[in-house]
C-alpha cells in the first residue's frame, strides 16, 4: 500500500507560493497500487491541500483505499444554526466526499452528524475508550478510575466498560452569548468518587473553560485525584490552564505535534494518533 502523509510530507511536497497559496506535488506513484492518505484538517489550507491531492490521484485514476483524518475542522458546526450562517461541516464533508476514498477514518468525531455527512466514514481506533484502556493498563499510574462525563453529549459519545463506574455533570450557557454560566454534578450518588481517581473525558479543549469550571466541583467529591482526558487539544494556553487545575492531563497529537516549543507542563501526557 502506498501512503501519502500530508502531515509529514511523506510521499509528497507542499510548497507555498508568494501569495500564500499552498501547492502539493506528489512523488512518483505506482498507478496499479492503491493509495492511503494521512492528514489533519485544521484550517482551509489543510483542506485545500487534501483537495489538490485528490485531484492528482483522480486524474491518474488511482484507487484511494483509506483516508485517515486526525483532526477535522468544523466538527462543532454540525448543523445549520441559522439561515444567515454557513453549514460549515457540510462544506468540508462535500470536499472530502469528492475525493472518493473507500474508507474514511476520523479520530474522535464530535457527533454522529459528522459520520452521516461523510461517506464511508468510521471512527478511527484512536477513540477515547482506547486511551482510557491505555491509562488503566499503565503500570506507572495504577489508577482506580471513575469516569466523569461533562455533559449529555459526552455520555452519548463514549461507551465506558461496565466495570468502570461513571458520573454525569452538566453546564449551563447563556443562549444569547454562549458564555458558560454554571457547572453541576448531576449524579446524586457521588460516594463512589471518594478516594478514587476521577477522569473527566471529552473530545475538544480550546480555552478549557468547561474543564476549569468543573474542576472545583470534582474536588468537592473528595477524590484521590482528578485527571482530564481530551482528544483534540487546540490551544497551548488552554492546556496550561487545565494542567494547573488537574493532577494529570492526557491529550493527543491529533491537532498538532506538541513538541518542546512551547514546552508542555510536566503533568501533561501526549498520546500518539500520528505515529
Amino acid at each position: 500500500m502506498q501512503i501519502i502523509d500530508l502531515t509529514r510530507q511523506t510521499g509528497c511536497k507542499i510548497a507555498t507560493f508568494p501569495d500564500g497559496e499552498k501547492h502539493v506535488t506528489v512523488d512518483a506513484l505506482d498507478r496499479k497500487e492503491p493509495v492511503s492518505i494521512v492528514c489533519r484538517i485544521t484550517c482551509a489550507d489543510d483542506l485545500f491541500c487534501l483537495m489538490q491531492l485528490g485531484d492528482i490521484l483522480k486524474r491518474q485514476e488511482m484507487e484511494i483505499n483509506t483516508l485517515f483524518i486526525g483532526y477535522l475542522m468544523s466538527m462543532r458546526c454540525d448543523r445549520l444554526f441559522d439561515v444567515n450562517r454557513p453549514f460549515s461541516l457540510k462544506i468540508v464533508a462535500d470536499a472530502i466526499n469528492a475525493i472518493g476514498a473507500r474508507h474514511v477514518q476520523i479520530v474522535e468525531p464530535h457527533s454522529y452528524r459528522t459520520m452521516s455527512l461523510i461517506k464511508n466514514s468510521v471512527g478511527a481506533l484512536a477513540t477515547m475508550e482506547y486511551f482510557m484502556n491505555g491509562i488503566l493498563k499503565s503500570k506507572e499510574l495504577q489508577l482506580d478510575v471513575v469516569a466523569v462525563m461533562p455533559d449529555d453529549g459526552a455520555k452519548a459519545r463514549y461507551h465506558i466498560p461496565n466495570a468502570i463506574p461513571s458520573i454525569l455533570c452538566e453546564k449551563r450557557r447563556d443562549p444569547e452569548t454562549g458564555k458558560l454560566l454554571s457547572f453541576e454534578v448531576c449524579t446524586k450518588e457521588t460516594d463512589i468518587c471518594k478516594d478514587k481517581d476521577l477522569v473527566l473525558m471529552d473530545d475538544l479543549c480550546d480555552g478549557g473553560g468547561t474543564f476549569l469550571g468543573l474542576a472545583p466541583k470534582l474536588r468537592e467529591l473528595a477524590p484521590k485525584s482528578i485527571s482530564l482526558l481530551v482528544t483534540h487539544a487546540i490551544q497551548f494556553d488552554g492546556i496550561k490552564k487545565v494542567a494547573q487545575a488537574y493532577d494529570r492531563v492526557f491529550i493527543t497529537n491529533s491537532y498538532k505535534e506538541w513538541g518542546a516549543e512551547p514546552e508542555l507542563p510536566d503533568n501533561v501526557t501526549v498520546f500518539k494518533v500520528f505515529r
